[in-house]
């Protein structure tokens, strides 16, 4: 079953376009893409699917690593990042198409040589997802792909240590403090895609798990606020506007320390047809 907030937000363009400003602003999913292209070997690929694909970053990564006769098609249901991604990514190797990453092999004439999903399988049915790309992949041919730690149930590598506070930390600190901010208890509507479920829809969809890794990527305090900047991942959620939350963003920004690194945990897994 896909997850209730799939698609909410992603097809709005003013999300899309920060989106990809994001993108090009920071390195933070091309090294992610980087990772994936390099564990999906796509030296000698002809076809690649790229599934959920956005404004296209993973599939320009992608086409770096590939012959130049290749191709990637990108798919993914929100026809806003999709229009966002063609007006700035012209490749004619790159072919779009709005669809879900579950209607894959309905969407996609195989065989293709690999599939890469990028930050983006927990927004699917990822059991329906897996057997799809089964159908679509050629035999040998691989599907990598990254779940973020709150997703596959890994530990958070900033958790606040000492007297330090997080950014997300303080984020919350005076949204409760100055904003009369009251947290959920006890709700969080993510799906936990742990490395065993995940083993265990991957060889229901009859894939083979070839690697699984923790994998940690560092980065900057300025990077982790221009990314909670965009409306999807701005903080707290409930009821507050976008405006507020830039102002509190902004406020938790100056009293964090500015010199202090972030990082983010991957699960990633690549399997084979």
């Amino acid at each position: 079953m896909r997850p209730p907030d799939a698609l909410g937000g992603w097809d709005e363009e003013d999300n899309a376009e920060r989106y990809e400003r994001f993108t090009r602003d920071f390195p933070f999913y091309r090294i992610a893409s980087r990772d994936l292209v390099a564990r999906a070997d796509l030296s000698g690929a002809d076809t690649v699917v790229d599934l959920c694909g956005g404004t296209g970053t993973t599939a320009v990564v992608a086409l770096d690593a590939m012959p130049l006769h290749s191709r990637v098609i990108t798919i993914d249901n929100a026809k806003a990042m999709h229009a966002v991604g063609q007006r700035s990514r012209t490749d004619p190797r790159i072919t779009w198409l709005l669809a879900n990453a579950e209607d894959a092999a309905t969407a996609v004439a195989g065989p293709v040589d690999a599939v890469i999903c990028n930050a983006a399988i927990w927004k699917t049915d990822t059991s329906a997802t897996f057997a799809a790309v089964k159908r679509i992949l050629r035999p040998g041919g691989r599907l990598a792909f990254n779940i973020g730690g709150g997703f596959a149930g890994l530990a958070k590598p900033d958790r606040q240590t000492g007297q330090t506070p997080s950014l997300t930390g303080m984020i919350t600190e005076i949204a409760i403090r100055d904003y009369g901010y009251v947290p959920e208890a006890g709700r969080d509507d993510r799906p936990v895609l742990t490395a065993t479920v995940v083993h265990e829809q991957l060889r229901s969809a009859g894939l083979t798990v070839l690697t699984t890794d923790v994998v940690t990527q560092p980065g900057t305090l300025e990077e982790k606020r221009a990314w909670l900047s965009i409306p999807l991942f701005a903080r707290p959620p409930g009821q507050f506007s976008h405006r507020q939350r830039m102002e509190i963003l902004d406020h938790a920004y100056r009293e964090v320390d500015p010199t202090r690194g972030t990082s983010t945990q991957w699960l990633v897994v690549t399997a084979e047809a």
